[in-house]
């Protein structure tokens, strides 16, 4: 094993939201070339970020999970009420990237099962999702998420392996992914690219409203430099498509391919200066716990200082 499922589980929830701030251009800065997090306490506070609806009811849903101990969407709805009454009034009007974000952690929790994720998602996006025809666009961005945490990412067949996933169903989703495909196979850079998906969409008559191009940027976000997080959700900040949502979305796909050892230490550093970077981490680590069956994942607190080794290397006191 490359990474452990710890390492992914965090790297996908810290990436996801280093790129939300990122793609926001609030607390990001450029120093000498260099994209940086800005800790809040250093920034007006009129100029630190708040991150989308969508990231606020995945929050909600990785809390849903852990507290059930499975999908429960009137829970969910419910959890999501009481942080924020506005966000109920978001139910069915998410984009296809929209509830890619809303629904990360299901992705993650019911990565081992291709059927179960499948229908687990559907199930949300269903409650979330605006057009219910393209409702399975959410599973590009999960099953690349899924491959990761199994060890089974193949970053040269990840797109076919994905259409072939998504079905024969020719959504705009699926046009814009072979596009993807072709223009990396052709080596052709981010500014290439954009103006082929832009001009695609535009044949289509969806223009700038194209949900499913933010999941596709994301794609060739991380495929083109997969190794280098940095580089990914700086230049998926920098397509001015949707920039919020393709830099979480290539933020979570690097982030668990690379885990969070990945993410550059000072992003860390500053995400732990961060409530909500804090927040991500702690929940990666229970959802983690949850899965792996763990009881009762609130005594996880209580281990934090626990030595482990093995037999008889500790001696007893």
């Amino acid at each position: 094993m490359r990474y452990s499922l710890l390492s992914r589980f965090r790297g996908a929830l810290l990436g996801s939201f280093v790129g939300e701030i990122l793609g926001s251009g609030g607390a990001g800065r450029r120093v000498s070339g260099k994209a940086m997090l800005i800790p809040p306490e250093r920034e007006d506070a009129n100029s630190v970020p708040t991150l989308s609806d969508w990231s606020q009811i995945a929050v909600c849903g990785t809390e849903s999970l852990i507290r059930c101990g499975k999908l429960d969407m009137e829970d969910w709805l419910l959890h999501s009420g009481m942080m924020q009454s506005s966000l109920l009034l978001l139910k069915t009007t998410a984009s296809s990237s929209e509830a890619a974000v809303a629904t990360l952690p299901i992705a993650l929790f019911f990565h081992e099962d291709e059927v179960k994720l499948r229908q687990q998602l559907l199930k949300a996006a269903a409650v979330w999702q605006q057009d219910s025809s393209e409702a399975e666009d959410v599973l590009a961005v999960a099953l690349a998420i899924a491959l990761a945490l199994t060890e089974k990412l193949d970053l040269t067949t990840l797109i076919p392996r994905t259409l072939a996933y998504l079905g024969t169903s020719q959504t705009p989703l699926v046009n814009q992914l072979e596009k993807v495909q072709t223009l990396i196979d052709q080596g052709a850079g981010l500014d290439t690219t954009l103006t082929q998906l832009r001009q695609d969409a535009q044949r289509t008559g969806k223009g700038e409203n194209r949900s499913d191009m933010s999941i596709a940027l994301a794609f060739y976000c991380f495929l083109n430099t997969p190794e280098d997080f940095r580089l990914c959700v700086t230049r998926a900040a920098r397509t001015g498509y949707q920039p919020q949502t393709t830099a979480a979305l290539t933020g979570a796909l690097s982030g668990v391919y690379n885990s969070v050892i990945g993410i550059p230490i000072g992003w860390r550093l500053t995400s732990n200066r961060i409530s909500t970077g804090i927040q991500r981490l702690q929940q990666a680590d229970r959802l983690l716990a949850l899965w792996s069956g763990v009881y009762d994942v609130s005594a996880l607190d209580q281990c934090q200082q626990a030595a482990v080794a093995a037999p008889r290397v500790i001696q007893p006191r």
